[in-house]
């Protein structure tokens, strides 16, 4: 018999450990008491969807650019406090050998990669920074004044590209579905790949439970949005929650709209999602550009995007399990699922 729930968590870009692993790691993330007190005050009780009775399903995709060649240096993720230790772990501060950046052949395509990058440019170097970065709990809360705090700056030039260019990449192929050809000859039309994978495993929650509850970060929210908006077998989602989002920019809200959707633009999946929760740290560079998507995403049969501001802490503030200590997204997870 189904459960009431059946969660789906997407990952975000860049090469990733195991699948199994990452499981665990994202797990580990969600279920710990009292992550970083400093700035989540306790009590921030951690959420174990096992012990809870909810099925949990992880949609993976990094495979499809990376191959099984998996990251073994798992500190990172384990939030290390070495800042460029988390960008090394994650494969954020290099281009592996063998990745195929994209090659734009058409005006459109050369746009989309030339504003992409350089919006992602513009969020990770703004203003002069402050002398010290917010570390207390009501400091980091209140740190909303993205025009004079320094997003990233301290990176080095090598680093940002890097992150900027392994960005734009997996965007450029998923949005313009173009061919991927791995280094090991392994070829993926990516957008109808990603598609696919995300289907199957919504049809196994589907299965498994009554209500489904998507849990996407960074580039994987884009897919999650693609496919509620975009795919008629997608069956019906209870609750999409995105973080980290880079759907805010212009360019990639352009690539993503619907046909039936016409010059409205992009907007609310309401065929298919119930509520839409999307949480931003201001200072996350992938979602600083614009970190909120109410405005962006039209209200439809009354339904339009909750946004909440929740800063995590550090100057890389893009991490999956910094978003998963949060006591606003934990707020949410539990009504999401269900529980007090």
């Amino acid at each position: 018999m189904p459960k009431p729930y059946a969660t789906i968590f997407i990952h975000g870009l860049a090469k990733k450990p195991a699948p199994d692993k990452l499981r665990e790691i994202w797990l580990w993330g969600i279920t710990r008491d009292n992550p970083n007190p400093a700035v989540f005050a306790p009590p921030n009780r951690g959420i174990n969807l096992g012990s809870q009775g909810i099925p949990s399903f992880f949609n993976y995709y990094a495979d499809v650019f990376y191959g099984t060649d998996y990251e073994t240096e798992l500190q990172s993720y384990y939030e290390a406090d070495d800042e460029l230790a988390i960008l090394d772990g994650e494969h954020l501060n290099r281009i592996e050998p063998g990745l195929k950046l994209p090659q734009a052949v058409t005006p459109r395509e050369r746009a989309f990669l030339r504003n992409f990058e350089g919006k992602l440019g513009a969020s990770a170097v703004l203003t002069t920074p402050p002398a010290t970065i917010a570390t207390t709990a009501e400091a980091v809360q209140q740190s909303d004044g993205v025009s004079d705090l320094e997003i990233a700056s301290w990176l080095p030039m090598g680093i940002k590209q890097a992150v900027i260019k392994k960005a734009a990449m997996e965007a450029f192929y998923f949005l313009f579905d173009k061919e991927y050809v791995r280094a090991d000859g392994a070829r993926f039309m990516v957008r109808q790949e990603l598609r696919k994978r995300l289907l199957d495993d919504l049809a196994k929650a589907k299965q498994a439970g009554e209500k489904i509850v998507i849990v996407s970060h960074s580039m994987g929210t884009m897919v999650a949005y693609d496919v509620a908006r975009n795919c008629p077998e997608c069956p019906a989602i209870d609750t999409l929650i995105t973080i980290g989002s880079p759907l805010g920019i212009r360019e990639v809200q352009d690539e993503l709209v619907a046909i039936d959707a016409g010059a409205g633009g992009v907007d609310f999946p309401a065929a298919k999602v119930r509520r839409w929760i999307n949480i931003y740290d201001p200072l996350d560079p992938v979602a600083a550009a614009d970190p909120k998507l109410a405005g962006d995403f039209r209200a439809v049969d009354g339904k339009s995007v909750e946004d909440i501001k929740e800063s995590n802490w550090g100057s890389w503030r893009h991490t999956s399990t910094h978003y998963f200590a949060g006591t606003q997204f934990r707020r949410v997870l539990r009504e999401s699922i269900g529980i007090a």
